[in-house]
C-alpha cells in the first residue's frame, strides 16, 4: 500500500483534478499508474478518477468526434487551438461526471490473497484502502504483482536441484 496519493473533491472541475493527476507521487514500482481519490463535502470517499478515466471522456470523444467531421487525412493529430478548446470544456466538467463511482475498496486488515482476488475479480489496477470512512492508501496492482512475484521466485527451485531460497 501507498500513503501517497493526491484528493478531490467531487465539484472540482476536470481541469483541476488533471492538475492533480500530473502530481500523483509516483511509487518506485508505480510508474504509469495515476489516480485521484474523490471525496465528497464530508469528506467520504465517493470515488476514483485515473489517468484511463480522463483519456476516455476528453481524448478519445474528441478523436471519435474529430474522425466523424473532417476528411480522413485532416484528423491525425490534436492541433494547437483544439487544447484550447478542450481546456475550456475541462474547466466546465465536474470530477462527479467523469470518475469512477463506487470504487473497489479494500480494509487495512485484509491480506495479501484478499488483495489480489479483488483486484483480479474486479478488474481494477487499484483499490483505495478504507478504515472507519477515511482513506489509508491505495494497493496498486502493479505493486502486489511486485511482491507475489518476488514471493514466488524466491520459493522457486533453484538450478542444479537446490530447494527453495
Amino acid at each position: 500500500m501507498t500513503r501517497e496519493f493526491q484528493v478531490v473533491r467531487e465539484t472540482a472541475t476536470l481541469l483541476e483534478a488533471m492538475e492533480h493527476l500530473l502530481d500523483c507521487p509516483l511509487v518506485e514500482d508505480e510508474i504509469g499508474i495515476k489516480c485521484v481519490v474523490v471525496l465528497d463535502k464530508e469528506k467520504r470517499l465517493t470515488g476514483v478518477l485515473t489517468q484511463s478515466d480522463v483519456v476516455g471522456e476528453i481524448l478519445f470523444p474528441y478523436f471519435v468526434r474529430d474522425l466523424a467531421n473532417q476528411p480522413q487525412d485532416k484528423c491525425t493529430s490534436i492541433r494547437r487551438q483544439d487544447y484550447a478548446k478542450l481546456a475550456v470544456w475541462a474547466a466546465k466538467v465536474k470530477v462527479r461526471d467523469v470518475m469512477s463511482r463506487a470504487p473497489v475498496t479494500i480494509r487495512p486488515d485484509a491480506d495479501l490473497f484478499e488483495a489480489a482476488d479483488m483486484i483480479v475479480s474486479q478488474k481494477v489496477k487499484s483499490l483505495p484502502v478504507l478504515d472507519e470512512g477515511k482513506v489509508l492508501g491505495i494497493v496498486y496492482r502493479s505493486s502486489l504483482y511486485r511482491v507475489m512475484a518476488e514471493a514466488i521466485l524466491g520459493a522457486a527451485p533453484q538450478p542444479g536441484g537446490q530447494g527453495a531460497k
